[in-house]
Formats: structure tokens, C-alpha cells, sequence
């Protein structure tokens, strides 16, 4: 779909209400300016809450009323990280990976982040204008290949199982969506792989100019900070604007939770450190490939020692 019709919540906007620093081209704006845009931020999350809370979902019979009830109030309940946008129209919806179990099924907690994807693909669809045909062509990009924590489970003919193999197969044959609407990243092994690869694969060759990232609550922090940084270095040519939509930590242990929040939190304080000395793609590249555990050669032969998930809890997530 057309970047053209997005309504997207103005910068400045999501930068006053989430009440992070403005830059100084923002701060030297008339007050009423930013007061104005403030309230019209403000009462679009309110509609998008509301809309979001009170449309109809296909929730399985299995699910309880209660969980259902759970589910629908910590949608209602967003934190302060999302900028999701109920009326806005997206080129494209990520989907972070979040790991595979043993025999190469799929966590509850990334089912939930599919579920939102192919509901927010339903509502591309659904409110197409017919000049373009249905179904919308929005789609859905599903990022991760494996993770260097555990050994990857097995595809037919022995290939590796990439986990965005596996979150493909689910929305096609699980929630219906047609495979020429999905796309696969399968080169990335963690959460800065996901930024980098989805914007140098298909953000900038596609030409998006907006995209939805949607993961799970505890994963979100440090997923927006990847994505704003990496996709953020691009030329402003390719410039795209992202909006954020974590989904609730469904399946997830109360315990484990906590050790991997805490996990995300040292990972996006180091991020951030990077962050502060790379400031280009060309720069953002050469520290990939030459210092980062997933990519550099010459750090090749530390992946394959799993002795860290015989005793962190938080890689019980992976």
C-alpha cells in the first residue's frame, strides 16, 4: 500500500509525548506549535486504543474468557515504547523472531506477535480502496534465521530450520496469508542482525517508506533502539518512518521474564554505547562483520559453546 495516504503521528509529536529530549530544531519551535501537535498526538492513541480494544478478534476456542480478558486489556494497556497508529497505513509489517523450541515449533510468545501481524495484515486488506485490488499489498516481513544460544532443529533434507521459516509457515497455514505477501529474512541471528538485514534486504531496495515492528513486551526496549539506530543511518533518499507494537509476553514464566528483561536491558545499554560511535552504514557494517559474534570471522569459533544455557534462565526464551 502507498506510503502517500500513512498518517503517521508527526515526529516532533512522538518525541513530546513520550517525553524524550527534543532536538534543538524542535525546542526553538513556537510553543503552540508543539502544543498542537501534542493534542492531536494524544487524542489519535486514545482512537487507536479504542479501536483497537473494541474490534472484533478471532480468538481460538481454546482460549479461556479470563485470557481472552488479560489479552484484550494489556492491548488496551500499550507501553510507553509503542507508537503503533490504528488509522495509519504501513508498506510493510516486521515481525521479530523470537526462537523456536527443540523440535522446531514455535513459542507462544511468537505465535502472539504472528497473530497481531496477520490481524494488522487483515486490517491492510480490509480497508483497501478497491482501485488497488485485494488483497492490500502490505507485507508481512519475518526476520531471524537462528540463534548462536542452541543448536538450530532441521528442515527437510537436512537444511537448518530458520525461524522465519518456521513463522512463515505458520501464517500461511495457520491464518491464511496468501505467501506472495511474506517476505524472509534469514541471515540474522540476533536482535541488531534483524534491524540490519531487514533494512538492506527489503526496506531500501523495495523503496518503503513506513513499517510496523511488532515483538513481544520484554523484547521491545531494545528492538526499537536497534531499529531506530540502524534504519536511521540510511540516506535520507530511503528514509522510512517506523512505528512500534509489542504484543503481551504470552507463555512466558513470571521467573524467566524477569532474567530476560534484565538480559535486554545490559543488551540495549551496550547498543547504545555502539551507537554513540557509529553513525554511518558504511561504519555500521565494518563493526558487524569484524567485531560481532553472530557475523565476524574472526569470532566464528565462539558459537557453538552452550554452556550459558545450562545456567542463565533467561535463555529459556531463545
Amino acid at each position: 500500500m502507498s506510503a502517500s495516504g500513512s498518517r503517521l503521528a508527526p515526529p516532533a509529536a512522538r518525541l513530546v509525548a513520550s517525553g524524550r529530549s527534543l532536538p534543538r530544531r524542535v525546542r526553538a519551535a513556537p510553543l503552540p506549535a508543539v502544543a498542537t501537535a501534542l493534542a492531536r498526538d494524544v487524542a489519535r492513541s486514545f482512537r487507536s486504543h479504542a479501536h483497537f480494544a473494541s474490534r472484533p478478534r478471532r480468538w481460538s476456542s481454546l482460549r479461556p474468557l479470563a485470557e481472552r480478558h488479560r489479552l484484550c486489556s494489556a492491548a488496551a494497556a500499550a507501553p510507553p515504547e509503542d507508537t503503533y497508529d490504528a488509522s495509519a497505513t504501513y508498506d510493510a509489517v516486521v515481525v521479530v523472531a523470537g526462537g523456536m523450541t527443540d523440535d522446531g515449533g514455535l513459542p507462544a510468545w511468537v505465535v502472539n506477535r504472528l497473530d497481531r501481524a496477520a490481524e494488522e495484515y487483515e486490517r491492510h486488506r480490509d480497508t483497501a480502496p478497491a482501485t488497488l485490488g485485494s488483497p492490500a499489498p502490505t507485507y508481512i516481513l519475518l526476520s531471524g534465521s537462528a540463534t548462536p544460544h542452541k543448536p538450530p532443529p532441521l528442515a527437510k533434507g537436512g537444511f537448518t530450520l530458520h525461524e522465519s521459516s518456521a513463522m512463515a509457515e505458520y501464517l500461511v497455514e495457520r491464518r491464511g496469508v496468501p505467501p506472495e505477501h511474506l517476505l524472509k529474512d534469514t541471515a540474522s541471528m540476533d536482535t541488531i542482525g534483524n534491524a540490519y538485514f531487514t533494512l538492506v534486504q527489503h526496506a531500501i531496495p523495495r523503496g518503503w517508506r513506513s513499517a510496523l515492528i511488532i515483538t513481544s513486551a520484554f523484547h521491545m526496549p531494545r528492538t526499537r533502539a536497534a531499529f531506530e539506530w540502524v534504519w536511521g543511518l540510511s540516506e535520507p533518499r530511503d528514509a522510512v518512518a517506523l512505528a512500534f507494537l509489542s504484543v503481551p509476553d504470552e507463555g512466558v514464566a513470571p521467573d524467566v521474564a524477569d532474567a530476560r528483561r534484565a538480559r535486554e536491558a545490559k543488551s540495549e545499554a551496550a547498543l547504545r554505547e555502539n551507537q554513540a560511535r557509529v553513525t554511518d552504514l558504511p561504519a555500521f557494517a565494518e563493526w558487524l562483520y569484524t567485531t560481532h559474534l553472530c557475523y565476524a570471522v574472526a569470532r566464528q569459533h565462539e558459537i557453538g559453546e552452550f554452556a550459558e544455557m545450562k545456567n542463565d534462565p533467561a535463555m529459556k526464551s531463545y
